[in-house]
């Protein structure tokens, strides 16, 4: 084992041990899929080697020549204009070995700038090599590719080309070589960053020289300008957009996306490590230290591993701690973590760990605190987005496979710490249809299929924590099948087989079934299997962040299509008026806004009522917080068997206050027709009125409603109830390619004040997407206004089941009644079954359902067939009652309510309340249930009872990896314990459901 004359390095390898070596020239030997990794691997590699080593040093360029990841994203290509948007948000094209300094437009082809960049730059370096905007030649600033043009046109000497048309800085700078540098040199996917990758990779796979070589020379040029290197002089209002998060820093790029560069740095170097004393690194190195009179002669291993450390991995804490290297929560803390690991320092590596797990005023550690803090008990981030929540995953475990085995001392060992094993639990509870991750926030394309979550990160989860859950989810992601499952190619592929194998035989393949994830603010019921999956979901979580303000969003997802996509990823993620008032505004979601006013924060919804399994499936949360001029804001959706193959949906959606309710609901691409509406189409304008055009910026700088993004407008000003609404489904994604007459219709029975039809865009910047959705948006308004908005949605196939969808008719000892407390709804079918559906915010009351059957409790279903009671349901109520027949025993579907006496007080992955009823439960199964607890309302306390045991006359819940702890009590003394999402003495219920059939 070769050892450095500096008394820094300890060991040949840090990360990449001898152990992951093995495993790789093992896998690389008796596996297909390992072979052509690195057949791959090599061959880019090799690609770099015939470059040669000149060509390596000198695409490394310094701090004078500015990075921008924003180009055009306002003004589009100089000469198609906008229809580059349609082909991604960083669709522009270059090849730094066949066109130094050139972006093509994939669009029309043309190429910027105009002018010869690379003479321009060669005439400006300076004795170190670095370009020196003072020393070059401005008289090659000219146009030399569109002679049609003036000689100015498109002419960028690094700093960007201002349009005359357009004389904004923000808006109007081209800035095509600072997007040339940013993208197609430095960044991921530049021939910077994927060089050192595929030079480094290859020799660790093969001990070849020559990558070795070739890796080490541009890492040391690396170094040399990376200690200068600051992003911060290059502002986002002149048109250099970075991802920094409007914080303004970095050092190549934005602070966020510096977190993966500098990870990319500190891994090359730990690779390339014990070759860097071969003579032809050294002898080149040495000659361009002389060339350009640099500090470091080179002329040993140590100078230039020195230079390398200096350079790279001893920036990288202070740039941590200064905000230049900052990304989401696990980004700078895994970059952190790798540069101790791989510098290997002792004194300085134990500060790093210690930083990272210490919360610091400036954020820049605080791994403790977010794991406490901000993963919810479901396991997910505070992103709101999937997407964004994954990459805590993916971060974090970094830190995780970083610190394993090393000589470094975490405060915690990761793996076994419960929030982070839950971390890993994120994406298997949202998945739809087998197939669909909702598009909730910032999250993929509008109804794209795919599911969030890499394979091999599970594998590696499981690999390390053994949690059959992670991999009865990887056999799921890998088509349930062995064949093929590896964690990477550093893992021992046979060896993880085997135990995965293992759990299979033990606990089967994966199981879908209804989800309630109430600390994350999910809920979606399922039912039926292979092709006759179906499901709908309503999200009630966090708004903020890379979050939309969509609290109570509806899903429904059928027929193997996702029926009503969410808009997803918006055009781009700064704070634009097309992301803000449209995309992530509340009115392009599936749910109500007041006052025409978008959603207030929210960190997690109220949940009230859940029934996961059986023929009626129900969801029913509020969202209090959302618009504090009302005193009610709550959804309640059930899910209701037609049959095996077909269900359909009762929503009652509930708002008190405000002076307008505006609900809007949009299907996926497709025809739509309606049927009971008098349609009127207005010639102009938008839904926001004629004379406010599309997008119009001075509406939106005064009016937060979306409104002016919805155009094509049909408008009914004086609507009568029932009317639908019906789309004929188009296979965007050509995901059921044998459905072809596939609809979604809405039945809309409450009485509206005007209802209308229009379009809304989804994001057109990402390839694939929609061009429209067609939104129905009904309107009541008044002074202090109470709706119930209740409607019925069914998707369908070739034919419709259901005959007819009405109205029920409501009385209370004989004498009809109305209002927003109570509603019945009666489907009748084809076959002759007449089904019944009423919900009641009044639980105590007594009900007659249209002189059919009485009622009371909170939701219940009554199924006909020729006159007879066929099948009830019933949830928190004590009768349905059909003539003289009690359909149900009165203490069927009660109430259990009590008080908490104890609870798990510190982080564990085993769970307990206990607690004391003030009724007896004998004979009521409570496991499946959920209890809600009382508490101070900024999150809920719902919990799933998984089973119970009997202590004296108290019961203990077993909850069991759902943590009870909100957050740290003082987040800079850990000492201090920890706040609880629920207290001892707090009052609790756990409603009860049943179901009754004809025998």
């Amino acid at each position: 084992m070769e050892q450095s004359n500096s008394v820094v390095f300890k060991k040949r390898r840090t990360f990449y041990t001898d152990e992951k070596l093995f495993n790789a020239r093992k896998n690389r030997a008796n596996y297909g899929w390992a072979k052509e990794m690195i057949a791959a691997v090599i061959q880019e590699a090799d690609a770099f080697v015939n470059h040669g080593h000149e060509y390596l040093w000198n695409i490394v360029t310094s701090q004078k020549i500015p990075r921008s990841y924003g180009v055009n994203q306002l003004s589009g290509c100089p000469v198609c204009k906008k229809e580059i948007d349609r082909l991604g948000n960083y669709p522009w094209l270059g090849d730094p070995v066949q066109h130094p300094w050139k972006l093509i437009c994939p669009g029309c082809w043309s190429a910027f700038p105009s002018n010869d960049f690379a003479a321009y730059y060669e005439s400006g370096k300076d004795a170190s090599g670095f370009f020196n905007p003072e020393l070059a030649d401005r008289s090659l600033l000219i146009n030399t590719l569109y002679p049609e043009k003036d000689e100015n046109w498109c002419v960028d000497d690094g700093y960007g080309w201002l349009d005359p048309g357009n004389p904004d800085k923000e808006s109007g700078r081209y800035t095509f070589v600072a997007y040339y540098n940013h993208w197609m040199l430095w960044y991921n996917g530049g021939v910077i960053y994927s060089a050192l990758k595929a030079l480094s990779e290859a020799y660790l796979f093969t001990a070849d020289m020559r990558y070795a070589c070739a890796g080490t020379i541009l890492l040391d040029r690396i170094a040399d300008v990376y200690p200068d290197m600051d992003s911060s002089v290059y502002k986002w209002k002149d048109g250099f957009r970075n991802s920094h998060g409007h914080s303004g820093l970095g050092k190549i790029v934005g602070c966020i996306w510096e977190t993966e560069l500098v990870k990319q740095f500190v891994l090359a170097y730990d690779a390339l490590f014990p070759a860097m004393n071969h003579p032809d690194i050294i002898d080149f190195l040495a000659k361009k230290a002389r060339l350009h009179q640099m500090h470091n002669r080179k002329t040993s291993v140590s100078a230039i591993r020195h230079n390398i450390e200096s350079g790279i991995l001893l920036q990288v804490y202070p740039a941590v701690k200064k905000r230049q290297i900052r990304g989401n929560a696990g980004m700078h803390q895994s970059a952190l973590a790798l540069a101790a690991v791989v510098l290997n320092a002792p004194e300085k590596s134990e500060q790093w760990v210690d930083h990272l797990f210490k919360t610091q005023s400036g954020g820049s550690g605080d791994l403790l605190k977010i794991l406490v803090n901000d993963v919810d008990r479901d396991g997910h981030g505070n992103e709101a987005s999937p997407s964004y929540n994954n990459l805590w995953l993916e971060n974090l475990k970094l830190v995780a496979d970083a610190l394993e085995g090393s000589i470094l001392s975490p405060s915690i060992d990761l793996y076994e710490y419960p929030k982070f094993r839950k971390l890993s639990h994120m994406a298997f509870p949202l998945i739809m249809l087998d197939n669909f991750t909702p598009s909730i926030g910032d999250t993929k394309k509008a109804g794209d299929p795919g599911i969030i979550g890499r394979l091999q990160t599970h594998l590696s989860m499981f690999e390390r924590t053994g949690d059959p859950l992670l991999a009865r989810f990887v056999y799921f992601l890998n088509g349930n099948k062995l064949e093929g499952l590896h964690a990477g190619i550093y893992s021992d592929a046979e060896k993880l087989c085997a135990r995965l194998n293992g759990v299979i035989d033990s606990y089967g393949a994966f199981q879908w079934k209804s989800t309630h994830l109430t600390g994350y603010g999910f809920s979606a019921l399922r039912d039926g299997k292979e092709e006759t999956q179906r499901g709908l979901s309503v999200y009630y979580g966090r708004n903020t962040g890379h979050g939309h303000k969509d609290a109570l969003n509806l899903g429904i997802y059928a027929f193997g299509m996702d029926l009503s996509p969410d808009h997803g990823y918006p055009c781009f993620a700064d704070q634009n008026f097309e992301k803000v008032r449209w995309t992530a505004n509340t009115i392009s979601h599936n749910t109500v806004m007041v006052n025409q006013s978008e959603q207030e924060n929210q960190i997690v919804g109220l949940p009230n009522h859940f029934t996961g399994e059986g023929r009626v499936r129900v969801i029913d949360v509020e969202a209090p917080s959302v618009y504090p001029q009302t005193t009610l804001y709550r959804r309640t959706t059930a899910m209701i068997q037609i049959d095996d193959e077909r269900s359909y949906i009762v929503d009652i959606f509930r708002i008190k206050g405000g002076n307008e309710h505006l609900y809007s609901f949009h299907g996926a691409e497709g025809t739509v027709s309606a049927e009971g509406l008098s349609l009127i189409k207005q010639t102009r304008g938008t839904i926001a009125g004629e004379e406010i055009a599309y997008k119009d910026t001075v509406f939106d700088q005064s009016v937060t409603s979306g409104l002016n993004y919805l155009r094509n407008v049909e408008r009914d000003v004086n609507p009568t109830a029932p009317f639908s609404v019906d789309w004929k489904v188009k296979d965007t994604w050509g995901v059921h390619p044998h459905c072809k007459n596939v609809h979604l219709r809405l039945t809309m029975l409450s009485e509206v004040d005007e209802a209308a039809l229009a379009d809304g865009e989804p994001p057109q910047n990402k390839p694939g997407n929609p061009q429209r959705f067609r939104y129905v948006l009904a309107v009541r308004r008044g002074a202090d206004v109470q709706s119930q908005f209740v409607s019925v949605l069914e998707p369908y196939k070739e034919k419709r089941a259901i005959e007819s969808i009405t109205s029920a008719q409501l009385k209370i000892n004989g004498k009809s009644v109305c209002g927003s407390e109570a509603y019945a709804v009666r489907v009748a079918f084809a076959g002759g079954r007449t089904d019944f559906i009423v919900n009641s915010l009044n639980k105590d009351e007594t009900y007659t359902v249209n002189d059919r059957f009485e009622f009371r409790g909170f939701y219940g279903v009554c199924s006909f067939e020729k006159e007879k009671p066929v099948y009830a349901y019933l949830c928190e109520g004590s009768m349905i009652k059909v003539g003289e027949r009690h359909l149900f025993d009165l203490d069927a579907a009660r109430c259990l309510t009590g008080e908490v006496v104890y609870f798990t007080k510190e982080m564990s992955a085993v769970n307990e309340i206990v607690v004391r009823l003030n009724e007896s439960n004998q004979g009521i199964r409570l496991i499946g249930k959920w209890i809600y607890i009382e508490n101070d309302g900024s999150r809920n306390a719902v919990y799933e009872i998984k089973s119970v045991r009997a202590d004296g006359e108290r019961l203990i819940l077993d909850i069991g990896d759902i943590t009870l702890i909100r957050s740290w009590a003082d987040d800079f003394d850990f000492s201090q314990g920890y706040r609880y999402d629920i207290y001892e003495g707090a009052r609790f219920r756990i409603p009860m459901s049943c179901e009754w059939h004809e025998t």
